[in-house]
């Protein structure tokens, strides 16, 4: 049987992916509406994402938004607020919205437009 502490880790991990994922849904509809993405998550905002997103920080995982070349591409990455506690896995997403997962990558960042080489694309 898996631990408590397990479990929270792994529903920490699933959450962190499918606030990624709403991240990057928020991230296209700025685009539309401002012709670019959005700087950062606070610049994104509550308008377009759930609030403890826009204040970085959900479920265990710190959350950062960055964008490159003018706002043509971002990459948005979560990372465990403390490993092996909070979560295991380090995840990136980009703007052509594949998440990729690192393990023990707690100072993970994306540069805007590409994920760090390392990570394993998730499936799915």
């Amino acid at each position: 049987t898996m631990s408590g502490l397990a479990a929270r880790v792994r529903v920490n991990e699933g959450s962190a992916q499918a606030s990624l994922k709403t991240i990057s849904v928020g991230a296209e509809m700025y685009l539309n509406t401002n012709s670019a993405y959005p700087s950062d998550l606070a610049t994104l905002g509550s308008d377009y994402i759930p609030s403890p997103l826009a204040a970085s920080q959900k479920s265990g995982y710190n959350f950062a938004l960055k964008t490159s070349t003018g706002g043509a591409t971002f990459t948005a990455t979560a990372v465990p607020i403390t490993i092996n506690t909070t979560g295991v896995k380090s995840y990136c997403i980009n703007n052509l919205n594949v998440i990729y997962v690192y393990t023990n990558a707690p100072a993970l960042a994306g540069d805007g437009t590409n994920c760090p080489s390392g990570g394993n694309p998730l499936s799915g």
